[in-house]
């Protein structure tokens, strides 16, 4: 830093998909005492999409930020109409990036030096590699980011001494934690996590829970441990592996969290074909007695980030078609388990009198007070941190939410999210130790071998 440029703010020029991913971006970046230029082209773009899929509501949320901000006698917000192009004739003056390129350009050559720095903030790195070209300082918008969020929520394997195991009497195994304060395999289990315990015999000839044979998944309650039963199932659906690789871990202890009264929010992440959505649905329909409705949503987006839906016949139920594909393929699954007594579970519950199951599209749910309802929000990693803090935020009283996702496969390109921007991966990391709370990071596929083989090879 310069002497001449000490203690001045920066100036900051923000794409339009910094305020669909953040709405309070608006506020975030003037802290400080920097100044946010906005171009107008930006609020044009807000404004078409407003009635756009998913991020409609986020348009308006930060075009009624902008408003609110514009709306008086601060300084520290300025709308630029036209930027000139006369030495970048390069930049096309039709395309959006190119004028806010182009406005963070004029800014730094002509008010350059009444700030420390003018800098470009934008989530698209093509915007970014031709801004550092003209020798404009640019950013990624860093906001609630995550790093690293899946490192303490590894399934952890401990050893389980028989004698510190004992029985409540009504079928459930428990021990207590921690039974050895030096050991390092307790420190930093979070609540409700899962892990794989390895029974220690005291060689007395003790046996205890036979049909495990010696090693069995728990999950963490408190000050203890509740075993979980080897012959949990939600709906018929039983923990399942292929290619002999033993127990799967990660869809005994996710049954065991999706089953649990006392958790009201489970996120379940992992590749293609590991069981998410399966148990999600499974569990919701084996616990349906308990909440007045069940919701199912996902985002309404293709591969490429095309959102069409206004452009599809039909009324909001037909045009939800195509993306409620794969929950129905699913639930024809579970039709076909349980010797017929699934199918006609299911049928009652979907049949249009009993409205018991509910299919709504993302910002019907956002806008909504879910009480005594199991939502189920199927392909997270495509939300902000943002929109699931406004599903989240919608649960009333007697509410429970499963959230499941893949952060492998995030298709929203418009957002420019990824794995440290994703919002799946943001509440997890911000909420996975709360008593209310679990998660479960998947790692097999059991889809089927091929399957299996293209999730670890490709």
């Amino acid at each position: 830093m310069t002497e001449k440029c000490a203690g001045k703010p920066n100036a900051i020029i923000a794409d339009t998909n910094v305020y669909i991913h953040d709405p309070n971006a608006i506020n975030f970046l003037r802290e400080g005492g920097n100044t946010l230029f906005i171009p107008m082209v930006v609020i044009f773009e807000l404004d078409n999409l407003k009635t756009k899929p998913d991020i409609g509501l986020d348009a308006h949320e930060a075009l009624k930020r902008i408003e609110k901000a514009t709306n008086g006698k601060d300084n520290s917000i300025e709308i630029i109409r036209n930027p000139t192009f006369n030495d970048i004739k390069f930049l096309d003056k039709k395309t959006v990036d190119h004028v806010i390129i182009a406005t963070a350009y004029e800014i730094k050559k002509k008010r350059g030096k009444d700030f420390k720095e003018v800098k470009l903030v934008t989530r698209d790195k093509t915007v970014r590699i031709i801004a550092r070209n003209m020798h404009i300082h640019t950013d990624d918008y860093y906001r609630e980011t995550t790093k690293n969020f899946d490192s303490h929520l590894s399934i952890r394997t401990i050893r389980v001494k028989d004698s510190e195991i004992s029985d409540d009497k009504q079928g459930i195994y428990y021990f207590s934690f921690p039974y050895d304060e030096g050991n390092e395999e307790h420190k930093g289990l979070l609540e409700n996590s899962g892990i794989i315990c390895k029974l220690e015999y005291s060689g007395e000839g003790k046996t205890w829970m036979p049909d495990w044979k010696g090693i069995f998944p728990a999950i963490k309650k408190g000050d203890k441990f509740r075993v979980i039963p080897k012959d949990i199932n939600a709906l018929c659906i039983k923990p399942y592996s292929i290619n002999g690789n033993g127990p799967n871990w990660p869809q005994h202890i996710a049954l065991a969290q999706l089953l649990d009264p006392e958790i009201s929010l489970v996120f379940l992440e992992g590749g293609a074909g590991t069981g998410k959505t399966l148990l999600a649905l499974a569990a919701a329909f084996e616990r349906k007695k308990n909440f007045r409705q069940i919701y199912v949503t996902r985002p309404m987006i293709h591969l490429g980030d095309e959102d069409n839906m206004g452009y599809l016949p039909g009324n909001k139920d037909e045009k939800m078609q195509p993306w409620l594909a794969p929950i129905k393929q699913t639930l024809s699954f579970l039709k076909e388990t349980g010797d017929g007594k699934n199918n006609k579970i299911i049928e009652q519950l979907e049949n249009p009198a009993s409205s018991k199951i509910v299919y709504e599209p993302l910002d019907y749910i956002r806008g909504m007070s879910l009480n005594h309802i199991l939502l189920i929000v199927d392909e997270a990693q495509n939300l902000t941190p943002h929109q699931v803090k406004t599903i989240i935020t919608r649960a009333g009283e007697h509410s429970t939410i499963f959230f499941t996702g893949d952060l492998d496969q995030i298709d929203r390109d418009r957002r420019r999210l990824d794995r440290e921007t994703s919002g799946l991966a943001y509440a997890i990391n911000r909420l996975a130790d709360s008593p209310m709370v679990a998660t479960t990071i998947f790692q097999d596929t059991v889809r089927s071998p091929l399957a299996c083989l293209a999730e670890k090879l490709l």
